[in-house]
């Protein structure tokens, strides 16, 4: 086993600012995984290690116990550590212009509200609904506390949190792309961002669908909410792709001559169009 070095980074400005901003690309790496992988964790976790069919839906996952769970809702610990990872990694992540900051501090603070404030159970949907019945016949303190007040706090949140992202992949996601290299579309990514934008909008049409091919229209919220999260993750993995290529992380240097070079292409292009 080979021991960890406890050597730093050689004394270059370059390779100490690629070793410090590598915190950026992991941050978003980290997002991308937690959001993609929370749906297969949840149902195949659950489903392997506590016998737990698949639920109606990911918030489901939170009350998700067989008779002799009640004491500790298996699944509990990690729905809610997923989402009070994402939520800090939104806060900690720090957007290029001061409204994506803005945007993604929201959005973490709705992570962690859907956390805190889990699914509503509504007493009278028992008699139409077997996993409520169940829930409450097996764990009558969870059906004591469903009959407290309640407010909505946890699908307003989430709605929220989805409606932040796509507005930060509309209006946001593009401002970094006059860093790319000349050989690089921007035009293709302002594209991406703009379709995964839409697609956190309408993922309960492709959550619908995947849900009646599956064959488990009843569970389709389940379904909404992983196309939904799944989307959110892809945008962290298509952005680090970007930023990559553009070095404005690693070579911020570098990144500002490729913005130079493209607004004199841009300026030639524009020029001879005028002519």
């Amino acid at each position: 086993m080979k021991v960890p070095s406890n050597i730093p980074p050689p004394k270059d400005s370059r390779a100490l600012w690629k070793h410090f901003s590598d915190t950026y690309f992991s941050l978003r790496l980290g997002l991308a995984v937690l959001a993609i992988g929370l749906p297969f964790v949840l149902y195949l976790y659950g489903k392997f290690r506590y016998g737990l069919d698949l639920q109606p839906s990911m918030s489901a996952y939170f009350w998700a116990a067989a008779e002799d769970q009640c004491a500790t809702f298996p699944m509990r610990t990690i729905l809610v550590g997923f989402l009070f990872a994402i939520g800090a990694g939104l806060y900690l992540y720090k957007g290029l212009t001061a409204l994506e900051n803005y945007l993604l501090n929201a959005a973490a603070i709705c992570a962690a509200l859907v956390a805190i404030y889990p699914e509503r159970l509504v007493l009278s949907e028992a008699a139409s609904d077997q996993r409520l019945a169940r829930l409450f016949e097996n764990c009558p303190a969870v059906k004591a506390w469903a009959a407290l007040p309640s407010l909505p706090i946890h699908y307003t949140a989430a709605i929220t949190l989805f409606v932040l992202l796509a507005i930060v992949a509309w209006f946001c996601a593009d401002k970094s792309l006059e860093y790319l290299p000349a050989g690089h579309d921007p035009t293709k990514y302002r594209r991406i961002y703009k379709s995964i934008a839409i697609a956190m909008i309408l993922f309960p049409i492709a959550g619908v669908a995947a849900a009646f091919l599956f064959g488990v229209a009843s569970h389709r919220l389940f379904f909404i909410e992983a196309a939904g999260i799944i989307t959110f993750g892809i945008y962290w993995a298509v952005k680090s792709r970007e930023l990559s290529l553009s070095d404005l992380e690693q070579d911020p240097e570098k990144a500002v001559q490729h913005a130079t070079q493209r607004q004199t292409v841009d300026a030639k292009e524009t020029k001879r169009g005028g002519r």
